[in-house]
């Protein structure tokens, strides 16, 4: 995880909140995130807004640069039966937004990436 400049979260939300187990691997790797940004893609009932917030909050401990666009998909209106994905159109370019963005940050904190870190 260490060599990558960037990351996009991909996450359900349970009971407004992002699952258990991704939590943890993200504090384990405490250390790789640092000076980087991340963006979130969420799915949801009601389109993930509050597991990313805890996701947001998150990050920012960790020295992670989380941008604001996020594509947040609703099991109601982009699921069909709840199972089967289909997103609506305005999706792609939420998702075209937050790639331009994410590599746009990844480029501009570059330079705390070269900084050694101490935890």
């Amino acid at each position: 995880m260490g060599s990558y400049d960037a990351y996009v979260v991909v996450t359900p939300e349970y009971n407004t909140a992002p699952p258990a187990a991704l939590t943890n691997a993200i504090d384990y790797l405490y250390a790789e995130w640092g000076g980087k940004p991340v963006a979130y893609v969420g799915y949801g009932v009601f389109g993930v807004v509050m597991a990313v917030q805890k996701l947001r909050a998150q990050a920012g401990v960790l020295r992670m640069a989380d941008i604001g666009p996020q594509v947040a998909l609703s099991l109601r209106e982009d699921f069909v039966d709840f199972a089967d994905f289909r997103p609506r159109p305005v999706h792609t370019a939420e998702l075209h937004r937050l790639v331009d963005e994410l590599l746009a940050w990844a480029r501009a904190l570059a330079p705390l990436r070269t900084v050694p870190q101490t935890a």
